[in-house]
């Protein structure tokens, strides 16, 4: 996959991840004044917000996440090595990243299709949205899958070349933006 496809892809999971963040955003709103001003809540937001909304915000925004460098990381020990070492501690995280996010791609996809196959949904008026499981199951590989191809991506590009010129790449592939990697690593 190349890097414009990648990007295009990440591009699109994120726009959808912000979304559902927006529709979290006012459907919280609504359900405060539908309930308090008219003591009328909606029935089904919750359930809507906790099984799709917040999975599709993470898991949709996390190839993103991974692109700008914009994870959380802990660089203490890793600024104070010498440049070969930050670069294998880089790029074995990197690999170790690969296998994290595979693994929890393939649960996920078996997760799925299990619920996919048998037809899984919520008993008949013990939910408030009756959809079946796998509609927001299937989020979960979706995301991790597109982590780990940016992260083969990252992999193949650092080992090609570990120092790209004029800071165009950080060590996760993306911008110079939001990273903390030292240009040097980069």
């Amino acid at each position: 996959m190349g890097e414009t496809v990648l990007r295009r892809a990440e591009n699109a999971l994120v726009a959808i991840s912000a979304a559902a963040a927006l529709v979290m955003m006012l459907l919280m709103v609504a359900e405060v004044v539908l309930r308090y001003l008219f003591a009328a809540p909606l029935s089904w937001s919750v359930g809507f917000v906790s099984n799709y909304l917040l999975v599709a915000f993470f898991f949709l925004g996390l190839p993103y996440t991974v692109r700008e460098g914009a994870h959380i990381s802990i660089d203490l020990v890793h600024q104070r090595l010498p440049l070969r070492w930050q670069r294998v501690c880089t790029r074995a995280g990197t690999a170790l990243g690969v296998v994290f996010f595979a693994a929890l791609a393939y649960g996920g996809v078996l997760l799925t299709a299990d619920a996919f196959a048998r037809g899984d949904a919520p008993p008949p008026g013990s939910a408030e949205l009756p959809w079946p499981v796998w509609t927001s199951t299937v989020m979960v590989p979706i995301g991790c899958a597109v982590v780990v191809v940016r992260l083969l991506h990252t992999l193949g590009s650092t080992v090609v070349d570990p120092t790209p010129a004029d800071g165009a790449a950080d060590a996760t592939g993306g911008g110079t933006g939001g990273t903390d990697v030292p240009a040097e690593v980069r």
